[in-house]
């Protein structure tokens, strides 16, 4: 039989099919809880979130950390994943924020094919976001092991790199925010088209690089992309360089194929982009100054916070487990394992003049943290200004390449001297992160974990032990133990069984939620239902937690006596006046306090372990038909206090969220307002004497929708109508291209 040593000795002169073999196999055994036991990626169970006490013990480590994954993304991947629109692709969610579009990036949206075939696979958010994340990392280790075969580097550089780069602490510790994972494994998807386009320009290596640029924004952390867009750039004139030096028609022809696909991903993206476009307009979100985002570059005070630095940058795990609320330090996942450590030190010395320029970028990327300036100057004019980024977790995908380079050269490097020399330094700097971990523990206080120090130890002698030996065998060995000692830990993974989705509290303000009725939270606030969550429980609320929350929304917060907090992106809570006419357009059921509240207006329901919840008495319901109304000027209609005006019968016959049908009453002009945030981009349409015609669209009190209707309008239709509607355009094309190259390899013939 043959053993992992037989098919690692194997690898230097073999093929790529055992490396690939090999990853996926470790791939395997490292995500065993998820297809193994069923398991999914999740940060914690929401029992705290639902107001429920928790009487069963959590299986694994919960990270409340990761707040973003419940409140924010099941949010916006449930809808997409129960298809509950007349349509192919879900638009509108009434959940939150008084109404608003779905969010189409970060691959959360079926509007991007990959998750179009993920959400026909499960209907569930959680195992739609596990799949989805799990996939990522699985093809980003691909990419690379892709990425140095076309290379020419040793089959055991790639395994080593891809590993390296999947399995990476970062990719690990975010495995909850498949995003950042994206914007790693469409680059080396990037790096990997623009190396085959420049041996072998065919449809295929064009193909691998237009459906990497159009992944990148479609997928990716946008701060991230900027990052990425650069390496790859850079990447593209090295190559474009080499081509051109010995024959510019060559170069020529790699310029305009490479552009082409940068251009049309670019161009198949667009259709989200300019309805993010228009949300940017729209939003009163506030930018920071560019010291705000200098704020996550690591400052060194005294010698001390350069050696803690050092050590969370590399041997983190030995000072505690990093994924624990308990351990002792800040920490993102922006640390590297031995491993990598060990053969990017390693590459100095070997074969430095092929990989320069991947130094380059790390310098640059160096440069960009520990010299504020210069990051200072690249937020005000270089894109770095769309989130707050550290640089160094870009730094993964050039060390991986180098850590490739490091490989490729001490399986070449014959056993002597300068073997020897690149070995001892490289050793030297990995038995220096061990030793600032221990150092750091004693002087600090720190417990140290015996059992990870022994495994390092036990790591940094196989690293040595290829002074006196080329054997494959040892760079496999200690890339396992790094998959075992420093990823595996940083996986979260709950039961979905002890997922809770609903609670007694939630599902007393279910029964309370009647004719599109939402619920509130009062001032100060509550720990209980946080905005968006509400979302994934099916509760509808007024609250949100969006950055890209519209100027009509922060208007209608401010008139609810609250305030949208974080730069323009957070609100949990109100203190209205009850019997205001905002307040009552506003189709609040339920309210929710931390104390007593006294009105008219309010009946109290029940008192739930300090949450206080009442039923609004009187409220507008989700539309009403008002006569006798003056608009002032054609954009705007303002009402004083519509309870005041004369209403007219009407009646909701359709509602599928992103289409809406109502019966209304004719014999006189009359507005339809609908206690919903009004959107450019829905379209309404009148059933007049037995035709439809369009209807006018206009904001009520400049936040609520509202459609104009003729004296002999029997029915009104909305169809809510943004632009990402046609991202159908880009399933058909990558389906015909994919279909294309099926049938030129089926025939023989050259792709």
């Amino acid at each position: 039989m043959t053993t992992l040593r037989d098919l690692s000795a194997m690898l230097p002169a073999g093929s790529y099919r055992i490396a690939f073999a090999l990853y996926l196999l470790l791939f395997a055994l490292l995500t065993f809880n998820y297809w193994g036991r069923g398991e999914v990626v999740a940060p914690y169970r929401q029992h705290a979130e639902l107001g429920m006490d928790d009487t069963v013990d959590a299986q694994h480590r919960e990270n409340r950390k990761f707040s973003d994954f419940a409140n924010g993304y099941v949010p916006e991947v449930q809808p997409q994943v129960l298809a509950q629109s007349p349509g192919w692709l879900p638009l509108w969610t009434k959940q939150n924020e008084m109404g608003r579009p779905l969010f189409h990036l970060s691959g959360f949206s079926i509007a991007y094919p990959p998750s179009w075939i993920i959400a026909h696979l499960s209907a569930n958010p959680w195992r739609f976001l596990t799949v989805l994340s799990l996939s990522i990392v699985l093809l980003t280790g691909l990419f690379v092991l892709c990425f140095c075969r076309e290379t020419g580097l040793a089959p055991m550089a790639g395994l080593v790199a891809g590993c390296t780069l999947a399995f990476s602490p970062f990719l690990a510790y975010w495995l909850t925010f498949p995003m950042f994972a994206a914007a790693l494994c469409w680059s080396a998807m990037g790096l990997w088209g623009l190396a085959r386009l420049a041996r072998k320009p065919d449809l295929l290596s064009w193909s691998i690089l237009a459906f990497s640029a159009y992944s990148l924004p479609m997928t990716a952390y946008p701060q991230m992309v900027v990052y990425h867009a650069y390496l790859l750039a850079g990447y593209g004139l090295f190559a474009w360089y080499r081509q051109a030096r010995g024959d510019w028609r060559g170069g020529m022809r790699y310029v305009l194929l490479a552009v082409s696909a940068a251009v049309l991903g670019g161009a198949l993206a667009l259709p989200v982009y300019l309805d993010v476009a228009g949300e940017m307009n729209d939003s009163l979100r506030v930018m920071p100054p560019a010291s705000f985002f200098a704020v996550v570059l690591p400052r060194f005070a005294t010698a001390l916070d350069a050696w803690k630095f050092i050590a969370f940058s590399s041997v983190p795990e030995l000072l505690g487990e990093p994924m624990a609320t308990t351990f002792p330090h800040p920490y993102n996942g922006i640390s590297l394992t031995l491993p990598m450590l060990f053969f990017a030190v390693a590459a100095l010395f070997t074969r430095l003049r092929q990989h320069w320029g991947w130094w380059l970028a790390v310098l640059s990327l160096g440069l960009l943290t520990f010299v504020e300036p210069i990051y200072l100057f690249g937020v005000q004019h270089l894109g770095f200004n769309l989130s707050r980024t550290n640089p160094l977790c870009c730094l993964l995908l050039p060390l991986a390449i180098i850590t490739a380079y490091g490989v490729d050269g001490l399986l070449g490097l014959p056993l002597a001297a300068c073997r020897s020399r690149a070995v001892w330094i490289a050793g030297s700097a990995a038995a220096a992160a061990i030793g600032a971990g221990w150092l750091l523990s004693r002087s600090a206080g720190m417990p140290i974990r015996p059992l990870v120090l022994a495994a390092m130890l036990a790591m940094l002698a196989l690293l040595l032990w290829q002074r006196w030996s080329r054997h494959p065998a040892l760079m496999l060995a200690v890339t396992v133990g790094s998959l075992v000692v420093t990823t595996a830990p940083l996986m979260l993974h709950q039961d979905p069984g002890q997922i809770v989705t609903t609670s007694p509290l939630a599902e007393m303000i279910r029964a309370e939620l009647t004719a599109g009725a939402r619920f509130a939270v009062a001032a100060p606030g509550l720990p209980v239902l946080p905005p968006n969550l509400n979302a994934s429980a099916g509760l509808a609320s007024v609250h949100s937690y969006n950055s890209l929350s519209p100027r009509r929304y922060h208007a209608l917060i401010q008139s609810l006596g609250g305030e949208v907090l974080t730069f323009g992106r957070l609100n949990n809570s109100i203190a209205p006046d009850y019997g205001g006419s905002m307040f009552w357009m506003s189709n609040v059921g339920v309210m929710l306090s931390p104390a007593p509240l006294e009105h008219p207006n309010l009946r109290l329901l029940a008192n739930q372990a300090g949450i206080h919840l009442y039923k609004v008495q009187d409220r507008m319901g989700e539309a009403i038909q008002l006569a006798a109304v003056t608009a002032e000027g054609a954009r705007e209609v303002k009402l004083d206090d519509p309870r005041r005006l004369p209403r007219l019968p009407t009646a909701k016959r359709l509602d599928q969220t992103d289409l809406m049908e109502f019966d209304v009453t004719p014999g006189q002009p009359s507005w339809l307002v609908l206690s919903q945030k009004y959107h450019r981009d829905w379209q309404a349409q009148a059933l007049v004497g037995g035709s439809w015609q369009a209807a006018a669209t206009t904001p009520v009190n400049g936040i609520f929708q509202g459609v104009k209707l003729a004296p002999q309008a029997t029915q009104v239709r909305l169809r809510f109508m943004p632009h990402v509607r046609h991202a159908w355009i880009a399933h058909a094309f990558w389906l015909l291209l994919l279909g294309g190259l099926v049938a030129r390899r089926l025939r023989g013939r050259k792709i």
